[in-house]
This record gives C-alpha cells, structure tokens and sequence, in this order.
C-alpha cells in the first residue's frame, strides 16, 4: 500500500510556536511512514525540513489581500492535484481558509489545528474555516473555538504541544557556546526567544529595561535575545542604549536561529511563553512566562497544572509583562539557592517529558488522520 500523502499549510516557516510545531509534526509523520509536504510562505526553517527529506512548496499563505489568497488556493489546488494529496492539515487562519477552499475544488480532507486564540472581528471571521476536524493546544482555546467560531465541540479534539525531549535536553554538549555566548563577567545568562513582531517585541523591550535596572546590583547577568520580525529594529535600539548606560555588552541580539536548543541548555533562565517556556523546561532551565498575551511570572512546580489550561501563556490572569514584573520574577530566580535553582530544573524537566512528548503529540495527530480518512 502506497504511503499516504498529507500537506501541512502554514504562514511561514520563520521562528515561532505554530511554526516550530509544525516542522517537528512533519517529521515525526515521515518517520511513521506518511509522504509528508510542506507549504508556506517560507522561513529559516526550510534548510531542516529539507535535511528530514521533506519537499517544500512556497505559497503565499501569509498574506490576506484577495490576490494573493487566489494565487495561494490555485497553488495548492495544485499541489493536491500534482502530489496526490489525501489530506491537507492547516495551521493558521489563512492556510486554513485556502487549503480549505483549494481542498473543496480538489476533493480532499482537511483538518486544522489552532495554536492560539484566534481574534473574532468580522472580516476575520469571513477568513475562517476549520475544515472536518479541528485540534486544539489547551482547554481555553477549545472553549474560544466553541463560543466564538461555533465548532462543534464533537469536533474538536485537543492535543498539547509536543516536544522533542532529545533535541531540548540539558546533556546537550553547549561548552563552546556557552563560551561564546557568556564571556566577560557574564555568570547568569538569561534567554529570551519569540518573534519580535507588534505583539512581542514590546516584551523584549520590558525585559531589556528589567535587566537594565538590575545590572547593578546583579553584574554578572547578560541577556541574549533571539528572533526576527519587523520590529527587530526598536529592539536593537533599546539593546543599544541599554549597553551603553550598563558600560558593557549587557544586550547582544542574535537574530533567528535553529539551533535554539543548544542556546537555551547554555542558558540559566529562559523568558518566554507557549512552546518556548515548554522547550525550556525541556531543557531543564527555570522559565518566566512572559508574553504578549500575558505574564505568569517564574514557573513553579505548583503553578505547572495552572498553566497547562492556557498553554503556558499566561493569558488567564490578566497580568501585562511590563518591565517591572519581569524585573521582580528576575530578582526572584536569583535570590533562588542553588539547590533550589537546580532541583526545580529537574522536577521541570521531567514534566515536560512525562507530559509533552512530541512523539505522542504525532501519535495522536495521525489518529485524527485516519479517523478523517476513513470517512467517505
């Protein structure tokens, strides 16, 4: 029996939580046996994706102007049609909406999966599809699904973020890059990964003033700060003026990365939400969840099952991550005993394996597959 053929559509292939999931789904499918294709406007991760073997077709998915939304479904109205596509598995509002137009002309299945809580204004409303069968990442995005898009509950199913806990793990040789990326006087290095876009870049601008405030008291910190987007700029003038009134290179940017992995097993503490605070605690490192969406503040082993009903984000408490909360959750994790610092790193990481294991997460995304498959 030939493998079955499954396309997965998504905005980019740049840094980021849908992004990333989406590039460990799509090789955990092939290992499993599927043919697996990938659409997108693109990214960073096109190199990985080509070295698991996985053929890559650039769509402008990212982009709601009504021409390029007929460009993106008469593409993959031929991508079905040209690499016999049986399913098409979206993950993100418009790669739902035009893989669910083009699957509608070219007669295949299609599912989506939401990684966030979608905004609910009209037009966006009109650009929305969820196809026959809808994933959800956490319990609050399946009730916003519900309330706000009228899925019907029957039809959604949740399945957390998965994780490779080989490729985030704390044994991870990181010797010359932790050279490389402390250096100085540099003993505590805090990590902050996320697109810095209008909604993200502003907390790694609160988190460059936090570390800016306590350099003083805490000399030995330095933070590095990793990502791309249209807002990289702002970014790097604060990082700039924050060297210069720290006399040191307190700030350094280093764009996007793929080996964020390896970054964040050099690190001590990681600032972050969503699948970069779960990547972190893969890799054994204490976690501030601060984000666009909302701040959590530094993770404990009692808040872990709090969190896990808003994925890590933080987003249940109405919280803002300005620089003075970032400030006191920094202030927190250094006044940690070392003892303390590293048995939460253990207990940390072994949640993260015992509950978000990538390989699950696909076990269970292919069992969708066949149930929407066998379905005529």
């Amino acid at each position: 029996m030939a493998p079955v053929t499954v396309l997965l559509t998504l905005m980019g292939l740049e840094i980021g939580g849908a992004e990333t999931h989406a590039v460990v789904l799509a090789r955990h499918l092939k290992e499993m046996g599927y043919q697996v294709l990938m659409a997108s406007g693109g990214g960073i991760y096109e190199e990985t994706i080509a070295r698991y073997g996985i053929k890559h077709f650039k769509v402008p998915l990212d982009n709601s102007r009504p021409l390029s939304i007929i460009r993106a479904v008469a593409a993959i109205r031929s991508i079905i049609v040209s690499e016999n596509v049986a399913l098409v598995h979206a993950h993100a509002r418009i790669p739902a909406f035009v893989s669910c137009l083009a699957g509608r002309f070219a007669g295949v299945h299609m599912i989506t999966t939401a990684h966030a809580m979608f905004a609910t204004s009209l037009h966006l409303r009109f650009l929305s599809a969820w196809g026959e069968k809808t994933i959800v990442v956490s319990p609050d995005v399946k009730e916003h699904m519900i309330r706000y898009f009228g899925v019907a509950e029957s039809d959604i199913i949740l399945i957390p973020n998965g994780i490779d806990v080989e490729m985030f793990n704390p044994a991870l040789p990181v010797d010359d890059l932790a050279g490389e990326l402390k250096g100085g006087s540099t003993e505590t290095l805090i990590v902050y990964v996320s697109r810095l876009d209008n909604m993200l870049a502003p907390v790694a601008i609160n988190l460059i003033e936090a570390c800016t405030r306590i350099y003083n008291e805490f000399p030995s910190i330095g933070l590095i700060i990793v990502g791309e987007g249209k807002c990289f700029g702002e970014v790097a003038a604060g990082a700039k003026e924050a060297n210069a009134r720290a006399g040191t290179e307190l700030v350094r940017l280093l764009g996007a990365r793929t080996d964020v992995n390896r970054i964040m097993a050099a690190g001590d503490l990681v600032v972050g939400v969503s699948r970069v605070a779960l990547e972190a605690m893969a890799s054994g490192r204490n976690v501030i969840l601060a984000g666009g969406e909302g701040f959590g503040g530094l993770i404990s082993e009692g808040s872990l099952e709090l969190f896990k009903n808003d994925n890590f984000t933080g987003r249940q408490f109405k919280k803002k991550a300005t620089a003075q909360n970032i400030e006191d959750s920094i202030r927190e994790f250094l006044r940690l005993p070392p003892e303390s610092r590293k048995q939460r790193e253990i207990y940390l990481r072994k949640y993260i394996v015992e509950n978000y294991s990538s390989i699950k997460m696909a076990r269970e995304t292919a069992r969708v597959y066949e149930k929407v498959l066998a379905q005529k």
